[in-house]
């Protein structure tokens, strides 16, 4: 101490490096040694993990709760030396942070489920071997579920936990059921299970009692469920499918299979019993009958739909409408709406396809004509409105979900609207599922939110949904109920994005080169959209190159760019052409980075499965191609995509696509604002302005700027 104040006094006194010096050769030798790092197992899968969560930032309240979770509960944990079934908490919570880490990377779960995942495993802690986790697992996500499994795997906890988390997957996906039901574990479930798999996957029950496998037999005899007993009287041939949505009036004695298989010989009255059986179980009072083959039959309607009326009316898409539309002449409002249902621009199971938009836009005009005698409300009411959050989705593709609002009751529509906004925390969905949901809600309440009635309802519904406790936990609804809230109030502005409002030429550019590749079909028109096309590529302003299968254009002057197009009607057939020149792409070295889309909706899934995640530019000219937006957005969420709601025509893809390239090729970045008003001017007839009309600019996607700000991506 005396030493320290001699120092002191002397610094004081004395200035400049001599005065340093001193006091360096007064103080003691120090002893220079490598800072300790702790490189333990838990450390780094600590800081690797909260690398990954760090890199996006959301609020407050989740940066509190990520902190307070891997500082001060971690720690606290392992202070107290805590174990489970012996083994050490350190260990655990480090496959907690791996098994987090591995789910986030791959998209998985998403960073906002953490905080509500940490505070399920300190609550499965705190309630194990004090009482059954039984209901706690009974609530907890499936994804959430197997996460904790994982982390508690090879413990008598792990073992309990995986009990549950099969239950649950089993609710969920009812075709796991048939190769679980039999398990020690699940023999107090073997009721509950059996109705789900009979009301969920019907055809599997059918099968299973048709092998005479006993387990099964003994189980439907032995069981209460009017389900059961009405699947089990369905025989699996080939009228199964049709047979199967009448199985509860089988049942009751109120149709037999014959009288379904004389209704068949005439698909039009088929197809109208049908769609009167099931809002006939719709609007049951009983939770079972109202529940029959919810979903079992909704699927079968889009096949059925295709069967009967879908594929005719697309196959006949050349011809005029009094021809093309003839089979739904004789259709009413309510077979016509199932039909709308059947045909969104979705693909589903079974090979069934969509309505082509000219198509969809005949049926909904015709279903609104059919209902314009009793009202539109007066329908609705009538089939206590049946899948009508998936009707309002369907037609939010065309921009027609305001038109079908002047025809209904706001008042109804709200209610509606409410409601299926309160049940999304019970669905049992996965992250993805859940942002691409509310991709498609952001669209809806965008488009509905000058309707006072409805915007003033749905908020104080979210008000109300947003006090429930439970909701401030689970982080990915709280935002999802904010960022749509936000959106009815105009809160955050939606008009302009800096990801999508201007394309830069270096965004599209590798190694000075830019790679476009354009994909045709083999049919009817495709040789003339092939002829149209090229024949916009100069010889002043590109090389032409044939190879075969497929020809190549290469700018001669400005930026360098290539455009790669496969010939249509080859020999081997648009596909192998499409993936010999990708391989010969690739082969010489370079990287797509725009993907352009030429042909008919129905060829549009082949395009997206051939694009990748360098795509920075794609083009869907194709009718309807804007239903498929969301689907691009999880290859890349920084494309910028032309897509158009209603029908896509080479009058407006040649001169559209032409410009683009053309803009790139002399380095001027695409502001789309500009561009948009540009090349709208060009146009001089009522038909082409009408086309384009409904073409959308990259910066008009309100789903995915939506998800940008709410989820972070």
């Amino acid at each position: 101490m005396y030493k320290e104040q001699i120092i002191l006094k002397f610094f004081c006194k004395s200035s400049g490096v001599l005065a340093l010096i001193s006091i360096l050769l007064l103080l003691p030798p120090v002893c220079f040694s490598t800072p300790v790092v702790d490189t333990s197992a838990y450390t780094k899968a600590k800081v690797s993990l909260l690398k990954t969560l760090k890199k996006k930032t959301f609020d407050r309240a989740y940066t509190q709760s990520i902190d307070r979770f891997y500082a001060v509960s971690c720690d606290s944990l392992i202070k107290k030396n805590s174990t489970v079934d012996d083994r050490p908490i350190k260990d655990i919570l480090t496959k907690l942070f791996e098994v987090c880490d591995q789910k986030l990377s791959t998209r998985a779960i998403h960073a906002l489920r953490i905080p509500s995942l940490n505070n399920d495993f300190l609550v499965t802690l705190n309630t194990y071997k004090k009482t059954s986790i039984r209901n706690l697992y009974m609530k907890i996500n499936v994804s959430k579920t197997q996460i904790l499994q994982s982390v508690f795997d090879g413990l008598l906890l792990g073992d309990s936990i995986k009990t549950f988390a099969g239950l649950r997957e089993m609710l969920y996906d009812p075709y796991y059921i048939s190769s679980r039901i039999e398990m020690p574990q699940y023999a107090s479930f073997k009721d509950s299970l059996l109705y789900r798999l009979a009301n969920g996957a019907p055809a599997i029950l059918v099968k299973k009692l048709t092998a005479a496998d006993t387990f099964y037999s003994t189980l439907v005899n032995k069981s209460n469920s009017r389900t059961v007993k009405a699947v089990s009287l369905i025989r699996p041939d080939d009228n199964f499918d049709k047979i199967l949505p009448f199985a509860m009036a089988i049942f009751e004695n109120r149709i037999t299979a014959e009288k379904i298989k004389e209704l068949m010989l005439v698909p039009q009255d088929y197809y109208h019993a049908l769609a009167e059986e099931t809002i006939r179980l719709h609007t049951d009072p009983d939770p079972e009958i109202h529940s029959f083959l919810k979903q079992p039959v909704a699927d079968l309607n889009k096949k059925i739909a295709n069967h009967y009326f879908i594929k005719a009316i697309n196959d006949l898409h050349e011809s005029p409408d009094n021809i093309r539309f003839v089979s739904l002449n004789t259709l009413p409002a309510l077979d016509l709406y199932f039909i709308l249902l059947a045909g969104s621009n979705e693909l589903v199971i079974g090979g069934s396809s969509a309505l082509y938009t000219s198509s969809f836009l005949y049926v909904y005009k015709k279903f609104l004509k059919e209902t314009e005698k009793e009202g539109l409300d007066v329908f609705f009411e009538g089939i206590k409105y049946y899948q009508f959050d998936q009707f309002i989705s369907n037609i939010s593709d065309y921009a027609l979900v305001d038109n079908l609002l002047d025809n209904l009751k706001e008042v109804k529509v709200a209610a509606l609207l409410g409601k299926y906004l309160a049940g999304l925390p019970n669905k049992q969905q996965a992250d993805n599922e859940i942002i691409l949901n509310s991709m498609t809600m952001a669209e809806v309440l965008y488009e509905i939110r000058h309707h006072v009635v409805i915007r003033d309802a749905l908020v104080e519904k979210i008000d109300s949904i947003q006090k429930n406790p439970r909701i401030q936990n689970l982080m990915i609804y709280k935002r999802m109920y904010e960022g749509l809230k936000d959106i009815l109030l105009d809160q955050k502005d939606y008009d302009s994005d800096d990801t999508y409002d201007v394309l830069p030429v270096k965004k599209l550019q590798r190694d000075n080169n830019m790679v476009q590749v354009c994909f045709f079909y083999d049919d009817e028109d495709a040789s003339s959209s092939f002829s149209n096309s090229t024949a916009l590529y100069h010889s002043k302003i590109w090389d032409k190159k044939e190879e075969g299968n497929y020809i190549v254009f290469t700018s001669r002057t400005g930026n360098k760019m290539m455009v790669f197009m496969n010939k249509p009607n080859t020999k081997q057939g648009c596909d192998s052409s499409q993936d010999e020149m990708l391989r010969d792409i690739e082969r010489q070295g370079y990287e797509v980075t725009s993907f352009i889309h030429r042909g008919h909706s129905y060829h549009l899934p082949q395009s997206l499965r051939k694009m990748k995640t360098t795509a920075q530019f794609v083009f869907l000219g194709s009718c309807g191609g804007y239903s498929q937006v969301l689907k691009l957005f999880d290859i890349n969420p920084d494309v910028h995509i032309i897509a158009t709601r209603a029908v896509g025509s080479k009058i407006i893809n040649d001169p559209l696509l032409e410009s683009i390239n053309l803009e790139l090729v002399n380095n001027n970045d695409i502001n789309w604002d500009a561009f948009w008003q540009e090349f709208d001017r060009k146009f001089e007839s009522k038909l082409e302005k009408d086309l384009f009309s409904s073409y959308i600019a990259p910066n008009k996607y309100i789903g995915i700027k939506f998800i940008r700000k709410v989820f972070n991506y």
